[in-house]
């Protein structure tokens, strides 16, 4: 998927071309010579480049993902049109800052009538400048905080199987007491690749689990977590919309389980079937185009019981909505292969789709996600009877 492109104007073409071309732009290229680069061809044009994309399988949710480097243009204002196949534009350009941090693209985008064409400029400061369609956390970065994570000293990390391209699958587990049995919270992210404000969620949330605090400790002491941060690498590494390399939406196995990567997570949690541990709790972290939780409905019966119904108001009760709003959608479970529904009709645990919003800021999230994760621990606590710490 990787492709570089680089043209030079004939000094003939930028004779033609310059009553048109705002600034010179021969010495400029754009290049998707990165993990999770993404563009199916570059092409210059009289006024800038044409970035033209297109998704990896038909039919696909409407995703449409992005990222390249421009290359040479440090001064120079470059147009850019996005230009969509089977797909329409849905992510504001970022673009990575000095310090590393992604920030939202400080130009206007002018957007086709039927929304396949975006255009907008940009200014280089620097000799290379990375945009993509979100913040990039790739594999790389996953493996990081994994790794991060794996340092204290009551978390393992394990690879739990490979995918489709062979790259591993990363699994935390929580094993500070192994002759303790306790139940186990299990969370999972990145089954679709742009999914970034997802991860962004996940990762604070484990981060207070796992924290220096008499709640956090408390809890440890009465319950495990797994975590699966990275369900799909190959489709993160190529930048794909949706898909894996075996050109399936992951969370569309959940049951069939024809896949790998799906395959992986079903002999995990098979030892919840075999009863040989318990499971309180499945959480799925991805993005959309606003924050809500899909969940059961309470006429649903859950163990523990109404447990979402009361984590939910527990969090509406301190989180503030100028902060982090969100809303809860509660569907009877069908028969879609989707993990929220898998896990509660073979565990019948409170198992949920948790989704961030595509624009919401980073730092919203990160308090929302931390405040969600007090509030489960309170809650799975309260459910077995124990008191919390004040």
């Amino acid at each position: 998927m990787n492709v570089k492109f680089a043209l030079i104007l004939s000094a003939f073409l930028a004779s033609a071309c310059a009553t048109t071309t705002p600034t010179d732009l021969s010495g400029v290229s754009l290049s998707t010579d990165f993990e999770a680069g993404r563009a199916d061809t570059m092409t210059r044009t009289p006024t800038g480049f044409t970035v033209a994309l297109s998704p990896e399988d038909t039919p696909i949710n409407d995703s449409p993902w992005y990222a390249f480097d421009i290359l040479g243009a440090r001064g120079e204002t470059v147009p850019i049109t996005l230009s969509y196949t089977g797909g329409t534009h849905r992510y504001a350009p970022k673009i990575r800052a000095a310090d590393g941090q992604w920030e939202t693209l400080n130009t206007t985008v002018d957007i086709s009538e039927d929304e396949t064409k975006a255009t907008f400029s940009v200014t280089p400061q620097a000799d290379t400048i990375r945009i993509a369609a979100q913040p990039i956390i790739d594999t790389a970065d996953h493996a990081a905080w994994t790794a991060d994570m794996a340092a204290f000293d009551f978390v393992v990390q394990s690879t739990i199987g490979q995918s489709v391209e062979n790259r591993p699958l990363l699994m935390l587990e929580e094993v500070d007491a192994p002759d303790v049995e306790k139940p186990y919270v299990v969370l999972i992210g990145r089954q679709h690749p742009p999914e970034v404000t997802g991860a962004q969620a996940l990762q604070p949330f484990v981060e207070t689990i796992w924290a220096d605090t008499e709640l956090a400790k408390k809890f440890r002491a009465e319950f495990n977590l797994i975590v699966i941060p990275l369900v799909n690498p190959d489709g993160v590494a190529r930048g794909n919309w949706r898909h894996n390399v075996g050109g399936l939406d992951l969370n569309r196995d959940w049951g069939p389980f024809t896949q790998p990567e799906t395959q992986a997570m079903k002999r995990v949690l098979d030892r919840f079937k075999s009863g040989e541990d318990e499971i309180a709790l499945f959480l799925d972290f991805h993005s959309t185009w606003r924050n809500l939780i899909y969940t059961q409905t309470d006429a649903e019966p859950t163990t523990p019981a109404f447990f979402t119904r009361d984590w939910i108001n527990a969090v509406k009760a301190v989180l503030p909505e100028e902060v982090y709003s969100f809303t809860r959608e509660a569907n009877k479970t069908s028969d879609r292969p989707v993990s929220k529904n898998y896990m509660y009709r073979t565990y019948g645990i409170p198992a949920m789709t948790f989704e961030v919003g595509d624009d919401t800021p980073r730092d919203a999230t990160e308090t929302a996600s931390r405040i969600f994760a007090e509030q489960m621990m309170i809650r799975l606590l309260m459910s077995r009877g124990l008191e919390t710490p004040k």
